[in-house]
């Protein structure tokens, strides 16, 4: 029955995405431009504007470039850059008490994903000051027009200068949930690949696996997704498969910088519609109980749960292998040759085949919120049971990588 009631869902949500209003951000693009911003933001009639950032940008001083160009050209702006990795209602209340006290018109998110969610939920606490944060997360609870809206990414994978959900977490409850309407969808985004080029390693390889996965997922759901969708994940697939690895390895490649943006916003915009699956379901719940980096649980879970759907994903990985130049006898062997790619990426960048900090007592939280965030709503090409999450799990805590 269970399969049912969510096919039924995915169905009327099919129909109901015509009606949705999704669209493709206004962009900026190439080394340097984020110091166009603040004319732009003039070109508005804005007078004051509410900085969003966190502690680790602020540090190292990322956003000074665009911070000296607002006081040149004369753009007041209040800050709020205390925003957690895994951003939590306190800091959308915290952000939104500056935006009010400082009498603010518009927001300009900098940093990955984090500033940018807190942002996001900033935006719909304008639209609705009335309103706690988990009374606007579900679906369509913002229903509203925002402020203007500026996302400048400084990484390359979360996407989420294209996308309609903000991930917050409750600070009482650790419980991940996304605020999902198409109203808080940034307006504008600047996709300045200088940015990007100090990031570590580390970071450059899990946001990287962050925008694949949003392909990933985007296109084996299939259900919402239209042409442009479809088009979207594979262009993001094929730069990621061509860039990844090299900017990994040398972070100065401003090419391969710009190329993993455009990854990036086109990841994001796909799974706008197309929706992610059960590799961000279970992924956000270890964020929330564990401090999961989100990038790095993308990266872990993604080549499991695809292994696990087996044939029914087949078809849709063997098409993206073919985008990448894979060859294979049949779909099957194209699709397993495509999670071995994911595996052997993963492995040269070091980063881990499983996560064991998975504790016994958990698991029946991680599946409860898991399921709950993914059915009905998301087209996963097979509905599981919790049985189907278990299994996902002791893979997680056991996985290693072949020595072969």
């Amino acid at each position: 029955m269970n399969k049912i009631y969510c096919r039924v869902f995915q169905a009327v949500m099919k129909i109901g995405n015509y009606f949705m209003g999704y669209r493709m951000p206004e962009y900026i693009e190439g080394a340097g431009c984020v110091v166009k911003l603040p004319e732009q933001i003039k070109e508005k009639g804005l007078k004051k504007v509410l900085f969003v950032s966190d502690p680790g940008l602020m540090k190292i001083g990322l956003p000074k470039r665009l911070l000296d160009a607002l006081d040149a050209a004369g753009v007041e702006y209040a800050m709020y850059t205390d925003v957690q990795p895994n951003p939590t209602s306190d800091n959308v209340e915290a952000g939104f008490k500056v935006y009010r006290d400082n009498n603010c018109e518009g927001i300009i998110a900098m940093g990955g994903g984090s500033p940018m969610d807190c942002a996001k939920g900033v935006a719909a606490k304008i639209a609705h000051p009335n309103k706690t944060v988990a009374q606007l997360q579900g679906i369509l609870k913002v229903h509203k027009r925002i402020v203007p809206f500026w996302a400048i990414p400084t990484t390359s994978g979360t996407g989420s200068e294209t996308t309609v959900a903000a991930v917050i977490t409750d600070s009482r409850t650790h419980h991940k949930a996304s605020i999902n309407d198409p109203s808080i969808l940034p307006r504008y985004a600047v996709l300045d690949p200088e940015l990007t080029v100090g990031l570590p390693p580390f970071i450059t390889a899990t946001t990287g696996m962050d925008a694949l996965c949003h392909a990933v997922e985007s296109y084996t759901n299939w259900t919402y997704c239209t042409r442009l969708e479809k088009d979207l994940s594979k262009k993001a697939v094929r730069l990621i498969y061509d860039n990844l690895l090299k900017v990994y390895k040398d972070g100065s490649d401003i090419e391969g910088r710009q190329n993993m943006q455009f990854a990036s916003f086109y990841a994001g915009r796909s799974f706008t519609r197309g929706c992610v699956g059960y590799v961000h379901a279970v992924g956000h719940t270890l964020g929330g109980l564990y401090g999961v980096a989100h990038g790095l649980a993308m990266s872990v879970i993604l080549p499991h749960v695809m292994r696990q759907f087996g044939p029914a994903v087949y078809k849709r990985l063997a098409d993206l292998a073919d985008v990448c130049g894979m060859e294979g006898k049949d779909d099957q062997e194209k699709a397993l040759k495509f999670i071995d790619w994911i595996d052997d990426m993963k492995k040269q960048m070091d980063l881990p085949a499983g996560l064991d900090m998975i504790k016994d007592e958990d698991i029946p939280q991680i599946i409860t919120w898991a399921d709950k965030e993914a059915n009905p709503l998301y087209p996963v090409p097979v509905i599981w049971q919790r049985e189907d999450f278990e299994k996902l799990i002791h893979t997680l805590r056991t996985a290693k990588y072949n020595e072969t």
